[in-house]
């Protein structure tokens, strides 16, 4: 009689596992093992064995990981065919750790369906009526960039790691847009936010393995991170809420400028209530997240990003003396460069471009869920398969690029030194779910930029001794500590 039941059963749990099972999947790494999955494949950084498999496998393949299954995207053409013409089916979020405690189901990053295209409207809408491509934007930047320059040139020369003077003036643009705030370089309150900040980023990749393996999180000690993450994001939870200010507001349904996206967030919200409209995102909690993912996304990768280009600077001194000598030819050097004066500045752009390409600040698009069956690559992905994006694959393509490994801004520019608009350029990745803050990026880039080269030439903390370009990689690249002398 046991040995009919037992029979029973697994013939039972194979019929659930061959009805479950993908049909016509992209291929995958090797075996997966029960409940590891593919885990016991990984070797080194995760981001190398990605594109190592991808030499392998091609543009297309299967992870399973623990028991998520997960299909990877790689390169350009396979990317686009899927964030342009499949985005109504990848409009999903999985549901994992990071998306139901980090994120918490809301705001642009997490929310899906209707209720993202409603925030991601509202969100693009008021950051356009706020200035964003506009001067009164680059006048915002502009107060930051000049604030910068003075507080390095407080150190006379003296060796400077200058990433946390940059990351100041950066979120202060943020809180400029969102609070109607800005801080002193020596203000407790931003310097414990930028701190927040960057280790949420480390930790965002040191317990990227809870999406896949929930139970860890319950194992004795804190060995991925998890109950620091927590602590961290309710910690800049009630930092947002106390910059916030919600209940000090005065709302005016009528009016139709704002000071700043909480003073818009909280309007949209009171007109909503009065219309008697229910089945809307914008609500508190909405406010909270949405608010949380212009901080997060909005001033770590545009800090690095400037961090970035002044270490490459110092390792490449000669283009550092082409930066310079386009400004002084272009501009001069009694006003500070203006957004203006970008179509004229054709190497500076073509440097900046360079350097959010070999930077590759963001290694892997979000986490996406097909709510349908999609054919792509010669492949099905089911629905309810997780899907992400592998922009490093796009931007170190060496069919493109030819030597994406070398640093070289000449690779946008056209014979004739006009800029070159390279389609597979796609830092912000492409599709209706790229970065909404781009054009903010785009400028506070310029501006900070410019007015550094402009201002001063960086040169090694030790002569001959420059900085590693190797960065350190968790969920975002950051370059590893460094001080130069200016």
């Amino acid at each position: 009689m046991l040995g009919t039941v037992l029979a029973f059963l697994v013939t039972l749990l194979a019929f659930v596992w061959w009805r479950s099972r993908p049909r016509n999947p992209a291929p995958s790494p090797g075996l997966a093992l029960p409940v590891l999955g593919h885990l016991h494949l990984f070797q080194g950084n995760p981001i190398d064995q990605l594109n190592t498999w991808r030499q392998k496998l091609g543009n297309i393949y299967t992870l399973q990981m623990g028991p998520f299954r997960c299909v990877m995207l790689n390169g350009y053409d396979l990317i686009s065919e899927a964030l342009l013409n499949h985005h109504e089916s990848l409009l999903g979020r999985p549901n994992n750790f990071s998306h139901e405690e980090v994120f918490k189901y809301a705001g642009v990053i997490s929310l899906e369906g209707r209720k993202w295209k409603e925030q991601r409207a509202f969100m693009q809408t008021t950051l356009r009526s706020l200035g964003m491509g506009r001067s009164v934007m680059a006048e915002r930047i502009r107060i930051e960039a000049d604030y910068l320059l003075a507080t390095i040139d407080r150190a006379k020369g003296k060796a400077t790691d200058i990433s946390n003077l940059v990351n100041v003036c950066v979120t202060n643009v943020i809180c400029g847009v969102t609070f109607s705030k800005r801080f002193n370089q020596e203000d407790k309150s931003i310097i414990y936010w930028i701190g927040f900040v960057r280790r949420l980023f480390q930790l965002l990749g040191s317990s990227a393995a809870i999406n896949f393996f929930p139970v860890l999180k319950y194992l004795p000690g804190d060995r991925f991170n998890y109950r620091e993450l927590k602590s961290i994001i309710g910690q800049m939870r009630a930092t947002v809420l106390e910059w916030t200010e919600k209940d000090k507001r005065v709302i005016n349904e009528s009016d139709e400028s704002f000071c700043d996206f909480v003073q818009a967030f909280l309007t949209e919200m009171a007109r909503k209530k009065s219309q008697g409209v229910t089945d809307t995102s914008m609500d508190e909690a909405n406010l909270l997240s949405s608010v949380l993912n212009l901080f997060n996304a909005g001033t770590e990768t545009v800090t690095n990003t400037v961090v970035f280009a002044v270490l490459y600077m110092i390792n490449f001194p000669e283009i550092q003396e082409k930066l310079y000598q386009e400004i002084k030819d272009v501009v001069g050097t009694d006003r500070a460069p203006e957004m203006s004066d970008k179509p004229k500045l054709k190497f500076l752009s073509a440097f900046i471009m360079e350097t959010q390409r070999f930077a590759r600040v963001i290694p892997l698009g979000l986490d996406r869920l097909a709510t349908s069956d999609i054919n792509l690559g010669g492949y099905t992905i089911t629905k309810g398969t997780s899907v992400m994006v592998n922009l490093d694959s796009v931007l170190t393509d060496e069919k493109v690029w030819g030597d994406p490994g070398v640093f070289r801004p000449e690779r946008f520019l056209n014979d004739d030194g006009s800029l070159m608009a390279r389609k597979e350029w796609m830092p912000f990745s492409i599709g209706k779910k790229n970065c909404v803050g781009e054009g903010l990026a785009t400028m506070e880039l310029f501006i900070f930029i410019s007015a550094l080269v402009q201002k001063f030439e960086f040169l090694p903390e030790t002569e001959g001794q420059v900085p590693t370009m190797e960065p350190d990689v968790g969920f975002s690249r950051a370059a590893k500590p460094f001080s130069i002398s200016l």
